[in-house]
């Protein structure tokens, strides 16, 4: 094979990956679906997120003491 037709491929690959990743980033600022940050770092799941989850709450361990307890405290 020539190495001008070697070149010539290689350019048009070139050119057609510049003109792929060109056009993605062109239908993202327009604001239509585009591949381009449709993945986040963690990767591309197929699987829907699952629902809310139950919520954990950190309570000091002076709010654990009884109510009575509580109020007899706050007489004093």
């Amino acid at each position: 094979m020539p190495l001008w037709v070697q070149h010539l491929v290689v350019l048009l690959l070139v050119a057609g990956s510049v003109g792929y990743v060109g056009w993605q980033a062109f239908q993202s600022l327009q604001g239509r679906k585009s591949r381009i940050g449709s993945c986040c770092a963690k990767g591309c799941s197929s699987e829907p997120k699952p629902g809310p989850s139950e919520r954990i709450v950190f309570l000091p361990s002076e709010l654990l003491t009884s109510s009575k307890r509580a109020a007899e405290r706050a007489q004093r």
